[in-house]
């Protein structure tokens, strides 16, 4: 299967990575989506200590988020030359960090919406990430998060045509839905650049659900990405409050590989 399905370790903050490694092996996923959720978590030791344990349970990380998210419009986009220079030496060491543990993709925020800097400023600012990313193996991924310019669509329309073949996305339904743009018309502006999708769920009441719970018509979705020759991994992610016990992260992995299976056919 070309598409696979795998798990973010978000979906059970804040309980501790190295302790859940197990449990996420248990749901039959083979690829996770790493959240460095702090500063040690970075540390040599470690990121070694985490590397032997998903190799024993057979679970390889596909992508990273980094705990930095919530400061990227101050690292990258303020007029402090030395916190952008700090800045890039964090994320520096994140592209370490997926190199040792074999991940191919970070996901971006960037910038919030409420901070005053041109579109100009903000392409420079990713531009230069990508290619540092780039030399290091690693793609350098945008992702549609509300609240950040790039969770609006037109933004991301903007970025795209702009930056060309120097820019590539991560897709999250939960916050094209929450930004009230229809996934599925979304993708219509950025699968041709789709590294990875955040899938999840949600019905007339709740923004956030895992997938299979929710009213979204995911094998639409899915179907119309395969039409449009994705080939990335499928990651849930939701937060530990949108579900009631872990157990229906199980069953949550069980339908989709189930839908992923239905469109491939």
């Amino acid at each position: 299967m070309k598409n696979k399905v795998g798990i973010s370790t978000g979906c059970y903050y804040p309980r501790l990575t190295e302790d859940i490694i197990k449990d996420i092996s248990e749901t039959g996923v083979s690829v996770i989506e790493l959240f460095i959720n702090t500063h040690s978590e970075m540390s040599d030791g470690y990121i070694k200590d985490l590397l032997k344990k998903t190799d024993h349970y057979g679970l390889r990380v596909g992508s990273v988020h980094p705990f930095s998210s919530f400061a990227e419009s101050y690292l990258f986009f303020s007029d402090y030359s030395r916190r952008i220079q700090d800045g890039l030496e964090i994320y520096d060491r994140i592209f370490e960090v997926c190199n040792i543990l074999g991940a191919n993709i970070v996901n971006f925020h960037g910038m919030r919406s409420d901070f005053d800097v041109s579109f100009e400023r903000y392409c420079e600012g990713y531009s230069m990430l990508f290619e540092r990313a780039k030399k290091s193996g690693v793609i350098f991924s945008q992702e549609n998060v509300r609240q950040h310019v790039c969770g609006n669509l037109d933004y991301v329309k903007r970025l795209s045509s702009y930056l060309g073949d120097n820019v590539a996305f991560t897709f999250d339904i939960k916050q094209s839905h929450m930004m009230g743009y229809d996934p599925i018309e979304f993708i219509n502006y950025v699968s041709n650049k789709l590294c990875l999708v955040h899938l999840n769920d949600f019905d007339s009441n709740r923004s956030c659900l895992l997938p299979g719970q929710g009213t979204f018509d995911i094998k639409k979705f899915i179907t119309k990405l395969n039409f449009s020759g994705y080939s990335g991994n499928y990651i849930l992610e939701v937060y530990s409050r949108n579900y009631a016990h872990e157990s229906e992260i199980n069953d949550s992995v069980k339908y989709t590989q189930q839908v992923i299976k239905e469109c491939l056919t």
